[in-house]
């Protein structure tokens, strides 16, 4: 680095970097690098309703709970890979009902409502031992002996919760075999009972499945959902009621295949209805962090007739960044690395890189490849960084490098993040190689789609990929016009950040990463514009116009 420029000297070594995109692996910068967003402040507020996290991948929801958890003194940490979840999913019994019709969702419910009642009163009260919970049982049960919900609550929790001092996984499983009792009884001696053990429900015929769904649901209905009810209200009443005192669970990772993901939808729609009835429980704050791509998985897989996505909203902390915090980030990491090897005095961004890269500034240049997400900028300054070894200033050119780098990386990483919800992403991106990075819909003409929806999204005849779907809709079955698939196609491409939509010359691009509205269909026109997201120009060949 230029001494003159900087008036520290030093060279960057092998292996030099601004930190872990992965918060679990970045505690020493993420501890003192944090920039303060106002999210932070927002979960930490018992009055505001927010408290599902709501991000896309490396947004910073991880990095969010674990500052949470460092500045609390009473944060409860669930991991869903330490709750034996899978105990569900290997239950014959469940999975029986649950294929013969029966609705298990207040179950789930009740399973998230009591794990998480046990948890609370097991820490508040330190109970590690079968004395410590006979004494808090006896305590609570003298004082509310004339006062029947309550002394149905602590009767509910002598009955479902007999060893509060055993790990989570235990709880699950206490719950769990108590529903599978009840559900077995409530079909011992019929027909559909004796085939319960005998493979299944597929057995079943379909007077018997009414049969089974009948009585599978009476026993879900019959689960003391009254007396947990009492439970919450002795939470808040009695054991939680310290104005000056609160406690938050927290539940990260929800992504990581801790459960099949049939019965993970559903344990996490149950895990959203749970964290809105706890909200009467006013200083316990129950704190999900959840990518979009599985929030919106969880809600199309779930979703029923009464569903109200509004009636959501308020619980969900929406995590965006500006550019001005970005570099704010990256401009506190850079300095770390560079004090903690040689000086006390801060460096800036422009201290260490060019001040301008293709007539942009750096700034600028970096925001615009980012989608303004911290994990990215992160990961593009390391990509740069790797290319100084032994130099003493960051050049243009390895800028350029590196963004050609990273470029590739984003879009092997678009396949990760999104595959769940568009199977097909990484091949329907290359509809944009070669093209100007902005362009009228009307150049996704039948002649320029064709060919490669025929040889590319069409290989695969059971495909679930809405996009695929959509083609095989038009192009090979001949319905519905070019301009309804183009369509699907934009609203996917839109989705997943590749690209922005100008619906017309007087609206601004819209982008997915700046706000959830999407463009609605009718507004896209063939004179609408699209504009490809400047990180995935050089890995797609996007001309720059």
């Amino acid at each position: 680095m230029d001494s003159k420029h900087t008036g520290i000297q030093f060279r960057f070594r092998k292996n030099d970097n601004i930190g872990s995109p992965e918060a679990e692996s970045d505690e020493s910068y993420l501890a003192e690098c944090f920039v303060d967003t106002g999210d932070l402040d927002v979960l930490r507020d018992f009055s505001d309703t927010k408290r599902i996290i709501v991000g896309r991948t490396g947004a910073g929801k991880s990095a969010l709970v674990r500052k949470l958890v460092a500045y609390e003194d009473h944060v409860i940490e669930l991991k869903p890979e330490n709750l034996a979840l899978n105990f569900l999913a290997n239950s014959m019994v469940l999975r029986f009902f649950e294929e013969a019709g029966t609705q298990l969702d207040v179950f789930y419910q009740l399973l998230w409502k009591h794990v998480l009642a046990v948890e609370l009163i097991r820490c508040k009260y330190r109970i590690t031992n079968e004395t410590a919970q006979r004494s808090f049982l006896e305590r609570f049960s003298s004082v509310f002996s004339r006062d029947r919900p309550k002394e149905q609550a602590i009767e509910y929790l002598r009955q479902w919760g007999a060893n509060f001092w055993n790990e989570t996984e235990s709880r699950v499983r206490e719950v769990t075999t108590k529903i599978e009792s009840d559900l077995r009884a409530s079909i011992s001696g019929t027909a559909a009972g004796a085939k319960l053990d005998a493979g299944g429900s597929e057995k079943l015929s379909a007077e018997e499945k009414r049969e089974v769904v009948q009585r599978g649901s009476r026993a879900v209905s019959q689960v003391q959902l009254a007396a947990l009810s009492n439970v919450l209200r002795l939470l808040e009443e009695e054991i939680f009621s310290d104005a000056q005192e609160g406690y938050f669970v927290v539940i990260d990772d929800l992504d990581t295949r801790w459960v099949d993901d049939g019965l993970k939808f559903k344990l996490i729609r149950a895990l959203i209805e749970t964290v809105r009835a706890f909200r009467q429980v006013r200083r316990v704050k129950v704190v999900v962090a959840i990518r979009l791509d599985l929030l919106q998985r969880v809600i199309t897989a779930t979703r029923d007739s009464g569903f109200q996505s509004e009636k959501y909203e308020p619980l969900y902390l929406r995590l965006r960044w500006t550019a001005p915090q970005l570099v704010e980030l990256v401009s506190k990491r850079l300095s770390r690395l560079v004090r903690q090897r040689y000086t006390s005095r801060a460096v800036t961004l422009d201290e260490v890189f060019p001040r301008e890269i293709q007539k942009s500034r750096f700034a600028d240049f970096l925001s615009d490849r980012t989608s303004l997400r911290p994990r990215d900028a992160i990961l593009f300054l390391n990509e740069c960084l790797a290319r100084a070894v032994d130099r003493q200033q960051v050049t243009a050119q390895m800028v350029l490098d590196a963004e050609a780098a990273y470029s590739e990386k984003r879009i092997d990483s678009l396949q990760e993040e999104w595959s769940g919800v568009y199977p097909r992403v990484s091949d329907y991106i290359k509809i944009l190689s070669r093209k100007p990075s902005s362009f009228p819909v009307s150049e996704l003409s039948r002649n320029v789609l064709e060919d490669w929806a025929m040889s590319t999204l069409l290989d695969d005849a059971d495909s679930s990929d809405p996009v695929a779907k959509a083609a095989r809709h038009h192009f090979l079955d001949g319905k519905g016009t070019t301009l309804e698939f183009v369509l699907v196609l934009l609203d996917a491409l839109y989705a997943v950040g590749v690209v922005g939509i100008k619906t017309d010359p007087t609206t601004a691009c819209s982008w997915s990463f700046y706000s959830d509205h999407r463009p609605a269909p009718g507004s896209i026109r063939p004179s609408s514009v699209v504009q490809v997201q400047p990180a995935f120009w050089r890995g797609l060949g996007v001309r720059a116009i």
